[in-house]
């Protein structure tokens, strides 16, 4: 069996063809191989073909006695089998899963979506699983909202976390800057010059209002949203510098956190909401300190390198990642352990730019930007630096993403 660098032993899983009416073959075909990428890039499933192991896959049936105990024999823990019919104009998925040692059953659910969601049916499965044999949330639902000048103007647009469904979000025909998502995912704060000066909005994705949160004079970027979705921390250049504020998401208690001559900007909401990490040239050039929520009880966490930007607090609150340029003074993704016990480096040297990171909600992926393939695009890439993917490839800039924590 594989083993992770970490030695988390993973769980051998089969996937049994999807059951269905024949003239949804090519759908169920589509769900599986959207199950089988799910699955994989989990981390937590080493997926076992039947072929491997002599099991006949010809007839799209629930598992038999004689299957499970064939393939609890060959190591094979978990089975998955599925059927799909419409109902309703739409999808319906009876989803199963069942332990070969005793040939429980232990996942049964019907999963219903539209006409249009096809691909989010196997998603939602992936979580399902996920979420029985590990206790953790699934990420096969999340989305990442990022920047592309795809239509000649700088706009946010939002994907699926397989970088499937790439959606335009704005079209405010200008430039727009660090987009962020709340916390329960139903709202997208970002910096936008669509009325000439960078303002901050907050759009609600559920009844698309979109209002401005702060428009001083001068840049108002890099906001971060606190852990109950009340208040953003961001950065703003009203009083000269940039230094971070919190605001409320009524517009608010208004409330300077940094003191500073230097610049301090990039702030990264703890999971626990008691601190932010943010990026300052105070000692000279840009690096990564953390403080108290209030502004207090400041203390630099980075000190390998000159230069260190743009933090990113792990949902599970043990690293922060962030942009660390290298001794061929290229940005590379690199993580810190928040007490600062342990640094290490995440993406590879080469002669390219790796910056912006972002956490999945599971703490073991994050995605960021990259110009190693000429024109900036989004990368995911494991905690370990292993099972890099790409996930934009079109000949825009696409830059600057936000991976949804639901």
């Amino acid at each position: 069996m594989e083993m992770e660098r970490s030695g988390f032993r993973k769980i051998p899983l089969m996937i049994m063809p999807f059951g269905g009416a024949p003239k949804h073959k090519e759908e169920m075909v589509i769900l599986e191989n959207v199950l089988r990428s799910d699955l994989k890039r989990s981390h937590v499933f080493e997926l076992i073909e039947t072929r491997d192991i002599g099991i006949s896959a010809d007839h799209p049936m629930p598992p038999g006695s004689s299957v499970m105990v064939k393939a609890a024999k060959a190591g094979v823990l978990a089975l998955v089998w599925a059927k799909l019919d419409t109902q309703n104009n739409g999808w319906v998925l009876e989803s199963y899963a069942y332990e070969t040692a005793k040939g429980d059953q232990v996942v049964g659910v019907k999963i219903f979506g539209g006409k249009k969601k096809l691909r989010n049916l196997a998603h939602r499965f992936s979580d399902k699983l996920t979420l029985h044999f590990t206790g953790e949330k699934g990420v096969a639902q999340s989305k990442i909202t990022y920047i592309s000048d795809l239509s000649g103007e700088k706009e946010v647009y939002v994907m699926d976390y397989d970088g499937a469904n790439k959606m335009r979000f704005t079209r405010d025909r200008s430039i727009a800057i660090s987009p962020r998502w709340s916390n329960d995912a139903s709202k997208i704060a970002y910096t936008s010059y669509r009325k000439g000066n960078p303002d901050l909005y907050v759009v609600d994705l559920k009844t698309g209002e979109r209002k401005v949160l702060a428009s001083f004079s001068g840049l108002n970027f890099s906001p971060s949203w606190s852990p109950l979705g009340d208040q953003l921390a961001f950065a703003t250049t009203k009083d000269g510098n940039a230094e971070i504020y919190l605001i409320n998401l009524d517009g608010t208690g208004l409330k300077r956190l940094t003191f500073n001559s230097s610049d301090d900007l990039s702030p990264s909401w703890s999971p626990s909401g008691k601190q932010i990490a943010f990026t300052s040239d105070r000692g000279g050039g840009p690096q990564i300190y953390v403080m108290d929520a209030d502004g207090s009880n400041v203390h630099r966490l980075t000190f390998d390198g000159n230069y260190n930007t743009s933090p990113a607090w792990s949902p599970k609150g043990d690293w922060i990642a962030y942009a660390c340029r290298n001794k061929e003074r290229r940005l590379k993704i690199c993580a810190d352990r928040s007490d600062g016990s342990q640094s290490i480096a995440i993406t590879e040297s080469g002669r390219w730019d790796d910056e912006s990171p972002s956490w999945a909600l599971n703490g073991r992926e994050l995605i960021f930007t990259s110009s190693r393939f000429g024109k900036n695009q989004i990368l995911s890439i494991h905690l370990d630096g292993t099972h890099l993917r790409r996930l934009t490839s079109n000949p825009a800039n696409n830059t600057s993403p936000s991976w949804s924590l639901r």
